[in-house]
């Protein structure tokens, strides 16, 4: 349930009636405080009962009156304003001179009700106290508010709107009333728990609530309904706002949330518009979030001073202009002044050695970077000439794959070769849905990754099949133009699995791969396939997969001294039995040890907290956690698989297993499927929900 965002508070001007409602306020305010709830309660007073026949006694239990020991009402509300909101100072003379409801005995006595019966609403009106009121309730943010422009205001001329609002009076009690309809839906995408993300998106919250129904993910319980609720949200929403600072770049729920709202606007005719806002983040995107964002128009906040001008340029985006950073150059200029990410001073012993986000691909020349044995081997295959190579990479989400990928991308650089990289998780969906357009793109594409004029119409009018016509323009135009060995390295290759194709297109690779054999110009092919799903159970016909050929590196989890050397490497924040402690807690999982490693070697949070608090939404590895669940919930055989490997440590469906350790989420010892790591199985026993 949604709380209310402001609180009307009703007294009348004596001790008794204000002292409650100053106590009410005062312990309202510190609940919503203490509350999962971002957004501040407001607080707006309402005296009533004014009696207009006493202007002394009005100004005495207004002003306050030190010789009869009255405090004025106007102070006290200003000096615990001043405490609950962090204010330096609060004047409310603008307010109570307008805010004012008069005593009319009549309406004492039975059920009328002014506002039905009074036909002037001249300024000693009670029409006109309410209407007064209700104005400033709806417009104003909050009492001390000046009434700025409101740039709506022609727009509320032409339109309805409701807001909720929670009245109490101390006499009698709460109930609830709606004014406004909101005109857009607009959903704000933020990582939790930092700053200046968390009261940025509060502040935005707060402003374009007071016309649009805007969500913020803050008061919901984490579960499958959670996730249910954000997809709903952001699929249903005409705008997505991203918050993106040094550290939500690299939160994987603000990537998905990015992810969904780019699909589905592809879907439904551009909806949600993506309005990206960098948060004093002036570095390029990485991808890929590069390949979401780059080619759109951005906003940028650099400090406090910035917020009101950062509202308005949304508010005029939402009503249909651009953001400000909309042309090539200005994003250039903004970027070409990047600044190093600020981070909490390391550990002593880690001082020689920079500290590392863990998030993303690794750098080549990273010392975070863990060698497993089959590095070598990888690098020294795709660094042969004249005969082609195939390697497959193979492995769970986060695994490192993407990082050796990049590595024996550089290696086959360093040696002269071109280098075409796709990631497939970039595919449109509509593409995805059939061949014609899927094989088309894969080659317009190719060529653009090689800088070359494109021949794909010409090729494509041929009466061939797809595979046909696209390895013909692979043999006869890019390879036999080129005249050099070429790498084609294609990531997330398990988007196609779920295709009807999926069979034509990997055996057009698999063709490609014996051609080798017969044709001279296919030896300057070589191809690097990377997935995190087990293909052999997805392709009827294992003699025509590229995944069971050439060479296949299976990565594995972390083993202890793998981890421990890690810990080495950033500076032992990690004593010899806490080191134990990690690893029964992650079981070597590359990414969540480096996390684990960085946050403690950075002293961004202590040992006891990472063990402490290693399952909570908001902990150490919360972002990724509620990831899984998002990506979960809407895959039914998988939940339920994954509910009967944690109870029972077995997966009856083999199909659900390859995905769910693609995933990364399981793994096999034996015949007994386990959690990949009790990390995840003590989380997810919690949250998972048939």
């Amino acid at each position: 349930m949604l709380m209310p965002q402001k609180l009307v508070v009703v007294f009348t001007p004596n001790r008794q009636s204000l002292t409650g409602v100053l106590e009410l306020a005062q312990r309202a305010t510190k609940y919503r405080k203490q509350s999962d709830d971002l957004r501040p309660l407001v607080v707006f007073p309402l005296p009533s009962r004014i009696e207009a026949a006493e202007p002394t006694l009005r100004e005495h239990w207004r002003f306050g009156n030190s010789e009869q020991h009255i405090s004025g009402y106007q102070l006290q509300f200003e000096d615990l304003f001043k405490e609950v909101y962090a204010l330096t100072e609060c004047n409310l003379t603008a307010y109570f001179d307008e805010i004012q409801v008069q005593h009319v005995s009549r309406y004492a006595y039975g059920e009328e009700v002014a506002a039905l019966i009074e036909r002037s609403s001249d300024r000693l009106s009670l029409t006109r106290s309410y209407k007064s009121f209700t104005e400033r309730l709806v417009n104003l943010a909050d009492p001390w508010d000046q009434g700025l422009p409101d740039p709506w205001e022609e727009r509320n001329q032409r339109h309805e709107f409701t807001e909720q609002a929670l009245v109490v009076n101390s006499s009698q009690g709460l109930r609830i009333e709606s004014e406004r309809i909101r005109e857009r839906r607009i959903f704000i995408s933020f990582k939790h728990g930092v700053e200046p993300d968390e009261p940025i998106a509060l502040q935005i919250f707060q402003a374009l609530s007071r016309h649009h129904q805007v969500f913020i993910d803050q008061m919901m319980t984490v579960g499958t309904p959670w996730a249910e609720r954000i997809e709903a949200e952001i699929r249903q929403s005409d705008f997505l706002i991203s918050l993106l600072s040094a550290q939500s770049v690299h939160s994987e729920m603000v990537l998905g949330e990015i992810e969904m709202a780019h699909h589905l606007a592809e879907e439904q005719a551009g909806k949600p518009i993506i309005l990206p806002i960098r948060l004093n983040y002036r570095e390029p995107f990485a991808y890929p979030l590069s390949a979401y964002l780059n080619g759109i128009n951005w906003a940028f906040w650099e400090n406090a001073a910035d917020t009101s001008r950062l509202l308005q340029e949304l508010i005029q985006a939402i009503a249909g202009n651009t953001l400000s950073l909309d042309t090539d150059a200005s994003k250039a200029n903004l970027i070409q002044t990047a600044s190093p990410i600020t981070i909490p001073p390391p550990l002593p012993a880690a001082q020689l050695t920079p500290l590392e986000m863990p998030e993303g691909t690794m750098d080549t020349e990273s010392r975070f970077y863990v060698e497993r044995p089959n590095d070598t081997i990888a690098l020294s295959t795709i660094q042969q000439t004249g005969k082609g190579v195939t390697i497959t990479i193979k492995g769970p989400r986060q695994m490192g794959k993407s990082s050796l990928l990049v590595r024996t991308i550089d290696a086959a650089v360093t040696v002269g070769k071109r280098v075409a990289f796709l990631d497939f998780q970039l595919f449109d969906k509509t593409a995805l849905t059939n061949p014609e357009p899927f094989f088309r793109q894969f080659c317009a594409w190719l060529t653009d990754e090689l800088e070359m004029d494109s021949q794909v119409d010409a090729y494509w009018a041929m009466p061939l099949g797809n595979s046909q016509r696209c390895t013909r323009y692979m043999q006869r135009y890019l390879l036999k133009e080129l005249g050099s060995p070429l790498v084609l390295a294609m990531d997330e290759l398990e988007s196609v699995f779920d295709t009807n194709f999926r069979s034509d297109f990997f055996s057009m690779l698999r063709s490609w791969h014996n051609s080798r054999a017969t044709s001279p110009i296919w030896r300057q092919l070589d191809l690097a396939l990377v997935t995190s799903t087990e293909p052999y159970q997805l392709i009827e016909n294992l003699n025509q997969s590229p995944f069971n050929v050439g060479l296949v590196i299976d990565l594995t989890d972390f083993t202890f001294d793998q981890m421990a050397d890690l810990n080495q490497r950033h500076g032992s924040p990690l004593n010899a039995e806490q080191e134990q402690q990690l690893m029964c807690l992650l079981h070597g999982h590359p990414y969540l040890v480096r996390r684990a490693l960085y946050l403690t070697a950075s002293q961004q949070i202590t040992v006891a907290e990472l063990f402490g608090q290693a399952i909570d939404d908001r902990g150490p590895f919360g972002d990724h956690l509620r990831y899984h669940l998002f990506r979960m919930h809407d895959k039914k055989a998988l939940v339920q698989g994954f509910m009967q490997v944690i109870k029972n440590n077995v997966c009856q469906d083999e199909q659900v297993f390859f995905r769910l350790r693609g995933a990364g989420l399981v793994r096999r010892e034996g015949q007994t499927v386990l959690p990949r790591c009790q990390l995840y199985a003590d989380y997810f026993r919690e949250h998972l929900r048939e």
